[in-house]
Formats: C-alpha cells, structure tokens, sequence
C-alpha cells in the first residue's frame, strides 16, 4: 500500500524530533549542572505520568493488544479492567515507599536492585535481580522491534525487508538513548504518549465509519450474530480457559504495572515529589481505561468485520482493516491511517523500548560492574561505559529481534512472568522487620525457577504466567524468614529512612 519511501521518510522526520529532544535536554541539563547520570531523572507529575503510561503501554496497543481481543472477546476486557483499578492501591502501600525511601537515602537509586540492596544488604541479592531484570528486559526490548519491523512490511506489502527494518530500527533507538539518557527518553515520551493515544482513537473511529457508519452498536449486533462467544468466556478462540482468568490479570496487576524494571524506575524514582507520586497513582488507571477501551474497540470491529483469521494475523488486525476495508472506501484515507499506524507503533515502541534500555544499561553499569566488580564509573568515565552498555544491549535485542516467537503477546508475557516472584521480597522487605536476606535470595531464586518451569517444563506459562511462581517465592520468603536470623543491623538505616520519610510526607 504505501512505499519503502514514505514509511522511511516518516520514520526519518520522527526520529529526527526525538533526537531533537534528547539533544535539547541534554544540553540544558548541562548548563544546569556539569556531568551527571545518563540513567537517574526527578521529573514533575505530568512527564512522570505520561512517560509511565508511554513505557507501560509498549507494543500492546497497535499489535498485541487488539489481536488479544479479537481472540480473547469481551471477557479479555474485563479482565484487563479489573487489575487497571488495583493499581492506586498497590502503588499506595509499595511504590509509595519505594520514592520514600529513595529520597531519604538521596535519591540516588537507578535500579530496582538498589533498593533491595538498602534493605537487604546483600551483593548475591543484587546480582541475582541484576540477572532476573535483564530476562526480562531483552524479550520485551526485542516485541518493539519485532511490532516495528512487523508494521514497516506490512504497510509496504513487503518490500520493507523484516531483518532490514530491525535493523534499522534498532540501531537508532540505541542511539537515541545513547545520546539522551533517561531524561530526555522521559521528556519525549510525554508528546509520545499523547501522540499515540490520539492516533489510537482516531483509527478506531475511522474503523468504525468506514465498516459500520460510525454505528457501534450495528458493530455490536453483528458480533452477536455472527460470534456471540465474543461475549462469554472462553472467548472467541477460546483462549481465556479458567486458569487465565486468575493467572493474566493477577500478573498483570504486578508484573505489568509495579515489577518489570522500567516502570519500577518510573513509578518508584522518578517522581520529584508526593504529590507527583498521588497523581500517577489516580491518573494511569484513567488513561489506561482509555488506551484499553480503544484497543479492545478495535478487536471487536475487526472480528465484526471478518472472522477466522490466524493466530499470528490477529496482531495485525489494524493493517488489515486499512489495506482490505478502508482503501475501498477512500483510498487517500487509508494511506493517512497507515501512516499513522505506522508512527503510532513507533512512538508507543521506542518510547518503551527506550525506558527499557535505560534501566538494563544501569542493571549492568550499577548493579554489575560498580557494585559487584567494583568497576570505578565515575564522572565521565561512568557516562561512556553507560552508553557503551546500552549499545551492546540494543544490539543484543536486535539479534533476538532477527528470529521471533509467532506471538508478540508471548514475548511481553514471558517478561511480565519472570519479574513476578520478586513483588513478595518487595513488600515482605518494607513491612516485615524480620524478613531476611537470605530468604530473599531463596524466594527469588525459587520463584525463577517455578516460572521458568511453568514455561518450558510443564506448558502451563500462558495460563498462569508469573502466578505459581510468585506463589512459590512468598512461601519461601516467609519460611526461610523464620528460620534464619535477620540482620538488625544492615536494616536499620533503611527503617530508620522510612519512618523519617513517612512522618515528613505525610505529617
């Protein structure tokens, strides 16, 4: 439909506004202050909540998520919906005192094993979540380039090279973030964030128009002719088994939005005060409702209009409905869609692959060769090595990037997964004094396995993802708890920091 020249050129003019960004902030923030990290930001409430909910959203929203609904139905949705709301409770009682604690300790912190490490004390601790963490991070660094370089052929009928495009694609965000740091990723993602909302619902209504007249509930009625198991479990795939109703959304509400290590940093770190903290709490479910509204829209419109496509072409159900419904009824129209789809998927993409690259570049540079190898990184020096790291992990990426599973849901799973068993160490370690660094150690590693064995062992992965492993790691970490002895001591400061922080918060 359109040609490898209008997809580079608008590729082209994108990136060159988010350079121009990273260029700007970084230069302002040298004027600021001489030096600094590439990888710690203090952000106000409205970049700190649209560079959340621009990293939280990822690849979902063009691919994975309306092809969940074309095959997952209106059960899907509530599902979904149902974590959405728990997350101000949750962000209350951890999050919460994460940003607490880290501004009491001078908010130095970068990865989500720093604070474990003010808790626990623990250089065996640290490394095992640098390890865990960087799991998580390359599958779903990989989903962007894989959703991109998916969205490029498509759009271009396949004259877009899938390699090339990945390629392509992922040496300039690698490069982006080189030059940016996290900052500068977190300024542009509050335009991104806009940007791919906007043109979210504006697909979604064009679809509507184009295959019912603007009429939702003619769309409604035909599904309900046509595939009423939209509207009931299993689904129209019958893909929502029993197990998955507990297992997605109770991941989801901890894996999703608190564990995987880029919203940990964002949702923990980076805001420059408790006000801004409140607000991301009450404000992302508002706008995930939003993004998840439009997206299962999506889904619902496309299997009204054709049913029975396969699995792996359900992400691509945006695309589809431009290139087979929209052309006939104005062409001119679906090439502007395509276009949008096309930068939309960039934008919610980069914007979460960028966050990504950041945390697992600070993973490596803090958790690993400061801390463990006692690498001297400072100043400049520090600057080079992060941006160094963040190459070779966006190459790395890359490579995984080359050769995909047939779902981009299954890459953002397994990562959503493997963080899971690490959310009971979080809140055992902030309310129990006597949680102990070794069942820390214990419980994360147990958890891992259990989830690693739900996936490659037992086949129950994409039923209950990161559950029975998280099940797995409280137990552990209560048990061991008991039968070891805290260190006293190693804690002290971070109670110390937390009852100090707490009664200047919220006096």
């Amino acid at each position: 439909m359109l040609s490898p020249t209008t997809i580079w050129i608008a590729f082209a003019l994108y990136m060159c506004f988010l350079l121009g960004v990273a260029v700007y902030v970084t230069v302002q923030d040298k004027k600021k202050a001489a030096g600094g990290s590439l990888l710690t930001a203090s952000v106000k409430w409205p970049v700190l909540v649209m560079t959340y909910i621009a990293s939280l959203m990822s690849t979902w929203v063009f691919f994975a998520g309306p092809g969940a609904y074309y095959r997952g139905g209106l059960g899907y949705w509530i599902s979904e919906m149902s974590y959405i709301a728990l997350f101000p409770i949750i962000a209350h009682f951890t999050m919460n005192k994460v940003w607490i604690i880290n501004r009491e300790m001078g908010g130095t912190f970068s990865t989500p094993a720093d604070f474990y490490d003010a808790r626990f004390k623990s250089r065996a601790l640290r490394i095992i979540l640098a390890l865990i963490f960087l799991c998580a991070s390359f599958p779903y660094i990989a989903s962007v380039l894989v959703a991109i370089a998916n969205a490029a052929q498509y759009a271009t009928d396949g004259a877009i090279n899938y390699r090339l495009a990945v390629i392509v694609v992922g040496l300039i965000m690698t490069v982006f973030v080189c030059v940016g740091g996290v900052k500068s990723a977190a300024t542009a993602d509050t335009v991104q964030g806009l940007l791919f909302i906007l043109l979210l619902w504006v697909i979604v209504i064009a679809a509507l128009i184009v295959g019912f007249g603007g009429s939702l509930s003619k769309a409604v009625t035909k599904l309900w002719d046509d595939v009423p198991s939209f509207f009931s479990y299993p689904g129209p795939d019958g893909w929502v088994p029993y197990a998955s109703r507990f297992g997605y959304p109770f991941s989801c509400a901890i894996g999703w939005t608190i564990m995987l290590p880029h919203v940990f940093v964002r949702s923990g770190y980076f805001g420059d005060d408790l006000k801004a903290q409140r607000r991301l709490s009450y404000m992302t479910p508002v706008l995930q409702g939003i993004v998840w509204t439009g997206t299962m829209l999506i889904g619902l419109i496309g299997l009204a209009l054709v049913q029975g496509l396969p699995t792996s072409e359900t992400e691509l159900i945006i695309p589809y409905i431009v290139k087979n419904f929209v052309v006939s009824f104005n062409p001119v129209l679906a090439k502007i869609l395509m276009v949008a789809f096309f930068i939309g998927a960039s934008a919610v993409g980069l914007s979460t692959s960028n966050a990504f690259l950041s945390v697992a570049s600070a993973i490596v540079a803090d958790d690993l060769l400061r801390n463990t190898f006692h690498m001297d990184l400072s100043g400049k020096k520090g600057v080079n090595a992060n941006r160094i790291i963040i190459a070779v992990l966006g190459i790395g990426s890359m490579l995984l990037a080359l050769d995909p599973p047939e779902l981009i849901f299954t890459l953002i799973m397994f990562s959503i997964a493997i963080v899971m068993p690490l959310f009971p160490v979080l809140v055992l370690g902030i309310y129990w004094k006597k949680a102990t660094k070794q069942a820390a150690i214990v419980s994360s590693i147990v958890g891992t396995v259990l989830v690693l064995a739900t996936y490659f062992v037992w086949n129950i992965g994409g039923t209950w993802y990161g559950a029975i492993g998280m099940l797995g790691s409280t137990i552990c970490m209560v048990v061991v708890s008991l039968f070891t002895k805290p260190d006293s001591k190693a804690s002290e400061a971070f109670f110390a920091a937390l009852k100090n922080g707490m009664n200047r918060s919220y006096k």
